[in-house]
């Protein structure tokens, strides 16, 4: 019972607080009623003020973008007079961005006044204009002054003998690295301001006249050492073209580096063409002045066209090369090897009918039968064809096969698969038909002599002399011939068998001895012997005593087969007749004994010790 009192009290007390929390939820139910209808009619009241307040800030922004535009066009106007003392004064070679700069105000100033239509900006665009013109030619100056700077020409054959890097060149002129910036510049400013730059034509000027200037001396050289040597005929490598020659190629090949490092890709190529042409001009008009020369001294200049054309042939890669980077082919030097190579093939048949048409005299023809002037000059001349192989060879094939010589058609010659002669076949048969020339041509000469030994002499020498040369120094070209010399000398010992003959008698033998006593008629018979031999040797001696044969080898040769059989022959003959008394004084029929005889033969041709 009691605690249901408690309880009821409980829910009396629980009753009492939550009429208190319902009377606190009106309240505040009816405190927020009049809340939310301040808040709409304050929202009612803020919204068009803050509209304005919006418009109101648009508005100061644009008459601060316009007075901002306005303050920069009005500073347009002023442009002119600020950036026309910066442009007048010129760039400054340690400071080139900051004049880039201002050329960059003065082109946007002008852009800008210009979109704008305005009347009274139309004078300014104009002096603008006047004005970045003149920055383009000062630049354009400035590119002028800086690449001259480093334009200085030079001696290049100290480049060629005391092995200079060539590449020194290209990094001389790098050290100012604003050139092509500049050059860049140029190319790309130009047109947006309205200006064709000639800055290419700039360098194609300072370039091209900085080769030339460097190459004039090496030019002049090439004439003066053709015009001017110490020898008579043209010696291989004396004239002052092959220098030349390399000069142009390195100096051609650095000039294309220093053009890729200093100009735009797209200016490079034509740019190098126009600045190595007045060069290559030169290098053509040098070469065919020194053709001109050999064409009126064949005979003693042709190897110096041989030369040029074996220099121009072994670099021709080189000149191929610089004709492609420069985007052409040059038709001049093309016109160059032509010409070298007309007057060059002119020159093998000449030469053949120089030897054929030799003029036979008696008074040309050496006394004592040496070497004719003819054998040693044909003998030069072909040991300086031997010194340019692949131009001689590739020329006699273009000349063709029996053009140079009639007997050059000679159906059993060597032919390739294609019914060609190769190069080398062509010349192992021009100078065969070069020495059958000379050789038909001595032959005449010979036939001059009134003296039938000096004739045969006169051949031992020149046929020795030529064939000491084709085992010396043809032997890659010709195969040594020996039978020409065994018939000469077959030839030669025929003029001595009178006096062998003398030698030559029948060996008298009584009962396997010697005969001693001879008859009247015998001891005459060995008296004439005796005698004649004398005659006929002292002529014999006394007239080849005084002939030359110079080639020791053939002397010794030559002296050694008359020794062989003449010294057997009369030491048998004078052994047996020493003991037949044929005659009361020997002596006065036995003039020589062995050693004395074979003495007096080793003196044959003392005209040549």
């Amino acid at each position: 019972m009691e605690r249901l009192d408690e309880d009821s009290a409980d829910l009396d007390f629980l009753e009492e607080n939550l009429e208190q929390t319902e009377d606190l939820t009106e309240k505040m139910t009816s405190m927020l009623n009049v809340f939310d209808d301040r808040l709409v009619r304050l929202e009612a009241s803020i919204l068009p003020i803050h509209k304005s307040t919006q418009t109101l800030t648009k508005l100061v922004d644009n008459i601060d973008k316009t007075r901002n535009a306005v303050v920069e066009i009005i500073g347009y106007f002023d442009l002119v007079e600020r950036e026309e003392v910066i442009i007048k004064k010129g760039p400054d070679g340690n400071d080139l961005d900051s004049y880039l700069n201002s050329i960059g105000k003065c082109n946007k100033a002008m852009e800008v006044l210009g979109a704008m239509s305005l009347k009274s900006s139309e004078k300014i665009i104009g002096q603008l204009k006047q004005i970045l013109k003149a920055a383009m030619l000062q630049l354009e100056d400035l590119f002028r002054l800086w690449l001259t700077e480093r334009s200085n020409s030079i001696e290049p054959l100290s480049f060629l003998t005391k092995s200079k890097n060539w590449k020194y060149l290209e990094y001389q002129i790098q050290l100012q690295k604003n050139l092509a910036t500049l050059s860049s510049y140029l190319a790309t400013a130009g047109p947006e301001l309205g200006y064709t730059s000639e800055f290419a034509k700039v360098y194609i000027d300072v370039r091209s006249n900085y080769l030339v200037k460097s190459l004039t001396m090496l030019a002049q050289a090439s004439i003066s050492t053709a015009e001017k040597r110490s020898t008579p005929v043209y010696e291989k490598g004396t004239c002052g073209f092959n220098s030349y020659t390399e000069a142009v190629l390195m100096m051609f090949m650095t000039e294309y580096g220093v053009a890729k490092k200093i100009l735009p890709l797209e200016y490079v190529s034509s740019s190098f063409r126009d600045t190595i042409q007045p060069s290559i001009d030169n290098f053509v008009e040098i070469g065919k002045a020194l053709n001109i020369r050999v064409k009126k001294n064949m005979q003693t200049d042709i190897y110096l066209a041989l030369d040029m054309m074996e220099t121009l042939n072994l670099n021709m890669s080189t000149f191929e090369e610089i004709f492609k980077l420069a985007g052409r082919k040059d038709s001049a030097f093309g016109d160059l090897l032509h010409s070298l190579r007309a007057v060059a093939i002119r020159s093998f048949p000449e030469f053949l009918d120089e030897i054929k048409s030799h003029p036979t005299k008696t008074s040309g023809l050496p006394n004592d039968g040496t070497i004719h002037e003819l054998t040693i000059t044909t003998l030069q001349h072909l040991k300086r064809l031997t010194d340019y192989p692949e131009t001689i060879e590739s020329t006699l094939v273009t000349l063709g096969d029996g053009n140079w010589n009639a007997s050059e058609k000679d159906p059993n010659f060597s032919r390739d698969r294609n019914g060609r002669i190769p190069g080398n076949a062509v010349m192992k048969h021009y100078f065969a038909d070069f020495l059958d020339c000379l050789a038909q041509s001595l032959d005449s000469k010979a036939k001059t002599y009134k003296k039938p030994a000096l004739t045969a002499i006169f051949l031992l020498n020149n046929y020795y002399y030529i064939l000491k040369a084709i085992r010396t120094q043809f032997m890659s070209v010709l195969d040594p011939e020996v039978d020409i010399i065994k018939l000469v000398l077959i030839d030669f010992e025929y003029r001595w068998k009178t006096c062998f003959s003398n030698l030559m008698d029948y060996t008298w033998v009584r009962g396997g001895a010697l005969k001693t006593t001879l008859g009247s008629n015998e001891k005459q018979t060995v008296k004439e012997k005796f005698k004649n031999f004398n005659t006929e040797f002292d002529e014999l001696y006394k007239v080849h005593k005084g002939y030359a044969m110079p080639d020791i080898e053939l002397r010794s040769q030559v002296i050694r087969d008359i020794r062989a059989v003449l010294i057997p022959m009369y030491n048998r003959f004078l052994e047996k007749h020493q003991q037949s008394e044929f005659s009361k004084n020997p002596t006065k029929y036995i003039r020589y004994d062995s050693a004395t005889l074979e003495s007096t033969v080793n003196r044959l041709f003392d005209g040549s010790m």
